[in-house]
């Protein structure tokens, strides 16, 4: 049995012109200007912050950009792979995610017994509407780099335990290239910081916390962050991807080297404004050091590999045969 014979037939569309058109050059160029722009405010926010010692300017602009990055990742989406494939994996991802979240904030389940405060916003069932869009956009970034960086073999049909395997196989990885991003964005969401500097409550706090960062001052509930947590951050985005890449296992249009840099960046972007929160926030808790040590070490060695990648790509790109 083939893989055709279990799945719809819809799915068995490649992205329109896959053969013979590749991703428009203005549109991958206009997508590296939007992340252009958005990097020189964070970077110049960063700067004056650093200047001055203002943490709490810092702090507020700590979830600057999530929007703009959602609309780079649908867009860069659409062009890489279609509407219909875009649609399913953005709508897939948040109806996964925020079951996951739900069953978390309500029951202790997947990653551990935590709660949200009201400091995200609006929230369903207890979870903040903003995390399903930053789930999205976390998760588009770790299945990009992930295909791209593992999945380099022919696109001809293969059985479907070949299939089964690759798709599992790039949604492990991308769990991981997403764990790591958590291991930086955790403890700055739990931190004492936001009460001590901003008079504020932290994103989320864990009840009885946990064995990472033990040191780490939370801002209520038990200091550090339980292993599940990250273990969640893994299975998540795992199954996420590994069912959308059992449904679409086909590849996407050609594309080139900026094409390919604009999910490497947008990681990039993510990691930058972690680390400058969590530089300015260890001026009043030394103990959210180790995250950024351990989170850089984590998204670092990803980084790297992508740039390496992207020197060995060609400079247009190539249809597939």
């Amino acid at each position: 049995m083939s893989m055709s014979d279990v799945r719809p037939s819809w799915a068995d569309e490649t992205p329109p012109g896959s053969a013979n058109l590749p991703v428009s050059r203005r549109a991958s160029g206009a997508m590296l200007v939007v992340l252009g722009v958005l990097y020189a405010v964070v970077l110049l926010v960063l700067i004056f912050t650093l200047t001055t010692h203002n943490a709490g300017l810092q702090m507020r602009l700590a979830g600057f950009g999530t929007g703009g990055l959602y609309a780079v990742c649908i867009w860069h989406s659409a062009k890489v792979r279609g509407a219909r494939r875009t649609i399913t994996f953005f709508v897939l991802a948040a109806l996964l995610a925020f079951t996951a979240e739900a069953l978390g904030d309500n029951f202790g389940l997947l990653f551990g017994n935590y709660h949200y405060t009201a400091a995200l916003g609006p929230r369903l069932l207890g979870v903040p509407i903003l995390i399903v869009f930053t789930w999205g956009t976390i998760v588009y970034c770790g299945f990009s780099l992930a295909t791209w960086m593992t999945d380099r073999s022919p696109r001809s049909r293969r059985s479907v335990p070949y299939r089964v395997a690759r798709a599992v196989l790039i949604g492990l990885v991308t769990g991981l290239i997403a764990a790591g991003f958590d291991l930086m964005a955790d403890p700055l969401a739990v931190s004492g910081v936001w009460r001590q500097v901003l008079g504020t409550d932290a994103w989320w706090w864990w009840i009885d916390g946990g064995p990472y960062l033990p040191n780490l001052e939370s801002w209520q509930g038990g200091d550090g962050i339980p292993v599940m947590n990250f273990v969640g951050w893994t299975l998540v985005p795992m199954v996420i991807v590994a069912v959308y890449a059992l449904i679409f296992p086909d590849g996407d249009r050609p594309s080139d080297r900026r094409t390919r840099a604009v999910p490497l960046l947008m990681y990039g972007f993510l990691y930058v404004t972690m680390v400058g929160g969590l530089v300015e926030m260890s001026w009043y808790d030394p103990g959210l050091t180790g995250a950024i040590v351990i989170g850089t070490l984590a998204m670092g060695p990803v980084f790297v590999l992508g740039v390496l990648g992207l020197l060995n790509e060609p400079a247009s790109p190539k249809p597939h045969a």
